[in-house]
């Protein structure tokens, strides 16, 4: 019987209509998508949809913060809600996106951006949100230049490009040139010792003092003597960080 009640229980679960909406997944570079309301009547197969204040619609430079996903008609997955009478909208995975060559031509694994022309994207510009990576070139220079190439979606905020980029810029900058490439190596060679002496010193020296504070109280007869080795090692554990300090000052300066 309770085989029975089992067997009912886990045919339930498969059988049973899910009522809410399934988000997008990818798998092995598979699109899924899920099914939304666009309130842009003209927007089609391939173009690139933004959030705004009406809604899901195609992206304009303007909206371009906002990059949701891009509108395909026939994806391999698509979870619906019931009625929805929506567009299947891939956010991960990958999609034939509409491009324009309004930015200049697109070079395989170039940033895709929205463009001006709404719902195309176009080759990304620094510190832009993106929509995901070119997996074809475009050849196309000029804003009547347009087509879809396939896009690894992979949406990130232009705050997240932005940081990347001035870090890499900074580091590239160091690396070319030699002098600022040399005190580059100084910094960190400089906190690594002091990162290094600071360690040694709470390992080595830490323990002792921990380990008198445990034997003054069970052995108050050894007060003094104890007190002073607590002393000593704390001493040797400011004298350790201080040596690591100046360690790592001549090395910047020197």
């Amino acid at each position: 019987m309770r085989k029975i009640v089992v067997f009912l229980f886990v045919l339930f679960l498969f059988l049973y209509p899910i009522p809410y909406t399934l988000y997008p997944v990818s798998a092995q570079g598979i699109e899924g998508s899920a099914v939304y309301d666009i309130a842009d009547n003209e927007a089609v197969d391939g173009d690139i949809v933004s959030i705004s204040d009406n809604g899901l619609t195609r992206s304009t430079l303007e909206s371009a913060e906002n990059i949701f996903g891009v509108i395909v008609d026939t994806p391999l997955i698509v979870f619906r809600q019931e009625a929805n009478n929506g567009k299947p909208v891939v956010r991960a995975g990958i999609a034939q996106v509409s491009i324009t060559g309004i930015n200049g031509a697109i070079a395989y694994g170039d940033k895709i951006s929205a463009s001006s022309i709404p719902g195309k994207g176009q080759k990304s510009n620094p510190g832009t949100t993106t929509l995901g990576t070119a997996l074809a070139a475009f050849e196309g220079t000029t804003e009547a230049d347009s087509g879809k190439i396939p896009v690894a979606i992979d949406i990130t905020s232009g705050v997240q490009n932005n940081v990347a980029n001035s870090i890499g810029a900074a580091f590239l900058r160091n690396l070319s040139d030699p002098e600022q490439f040399t005190n580059f190596i100084r910094y960190i060679a400089a906190g690594l010792v002091v990162l290094l002496s600071f360690t040694f010193a709470f390992l080595t020296f830490s323990k002792s003092i921990t380990k008198g504070v445990e034997a003054l109280g069970r052995n108050p007869l050894a007060k003094s003597t104890i007190q002073f080795s607590i002393i000593i090692n704390v001493i040797l554990l400011v004298i350790s960080g201080i040596i690591g300090v100046t360690a790592s000052y001549f090395i910047i300066n020197f």
